[in-house]
């Protein structure tokens, strides 16, 4: 399954960004990763299904909620993509 992580830089930021998504209708997975995502030690990522990322980029650029960092993962491989 393709899909995207957004990163954040605590549980608390995952949070938010989970609570913009969800109420757009994008239902996310918070999921805690280490530093080499993150590349500031331990952090968290929420998995965005592929089919999804428009809507969810559109809704945090609407909050100002923005990711550290975003992936997109197909076939076991991750590339760094701008939001």
């Amino acid at each position: 399954m393709n899909h995207y992580l957004f990163t954040a830089r605590s549980i608390t930021h995952a949070q938010r960004m989970a609570q913009v998504l969800e109420h757009a209708g994008v239902y996310v997975r918070i999921r805690r990763v280490g530093a080499i995502v993150t590349k500031n030690g331990c952090g968290y990522t929420l998995q965005v299904p592929e089919r999804h990322f428009r809507r969810a980029a559109d809704a945090l650029r609407e909050t100002e909620i923005r990711p550290v960092r975003v992936f997109y993962v197909s076939g076991g491989e991750k590339r760094e993509v701008a939001l």
